[in-house]
């Protein structure tokens, strides 16, 4: 199968591109040079879209002990956002403190393709794994984290 991707703004500093606008060839999943006569099986017009690598965060707050007091403590942000199951999609809600698959559409719908929990505490690290299990479309990590902060210590 070939793919052509037309007219997107392309950012890769890996090579030295920096918003140019160009083609980009894919074939049974993975970039090529362009193939010359052959046609593609599939084309997307992207005028006026960015193409890159998937972004990385990496200092996200979508698992753990903090996000789950978060939401505990905003009941009326998942009330009032709710987002309907739509094609391969589950229903989700929130806006402030969103759920863990609201989490992963939203993240995916920017670009991101991988998110890291900065401070995963022990006493929290298996309610943050299983959180961070259910984000869908992204790879996802946490940070352990020993000991509280300096400005905590009480001095």
């Amino acid at each position: 199968m070939l793919t052509k991707l037309t007219g997107g703004k392309v950012y890769d500093p890996a090579h030295g591109i920096n918003g140019e606008i160009r083609d980009i060839w894919i074939r049974d999943g993975r970039i090529v040079a362009n193939p010359g006569d052959n046609q593609p099986t599939e084309e997307y017009d992207l005028l006026g879209k960015i193409v890159m690598a998937g972004a990385i965060d990496m200092h996200t707050h979508i698992g753990g002990g903090k996000v789950t007091i978060a939401r505990n403590l905003l009941p009326e942000d998942h009330r009032g956002d709710s987002v309907e199951r739509e094609g391969l999609m589950r229903a989700g809600c929130g806006h402030a403190v969103p759920s863990t698959l609201t989490t992963g559409y939203r993240y995916a719908e920017m670009g991101y393709t991988a998110g890291f929990e900065p401070a995963v505490l022990p006493i929290n690290a298996r309610q943050a794994h299983h959180e961070m299990a259910d984000v869908p479309l992204m790879d996802v990590g946490g940070f352990a984290r020993s000991q509280a902060p300096a400005w905590e210590w009480g001095f």
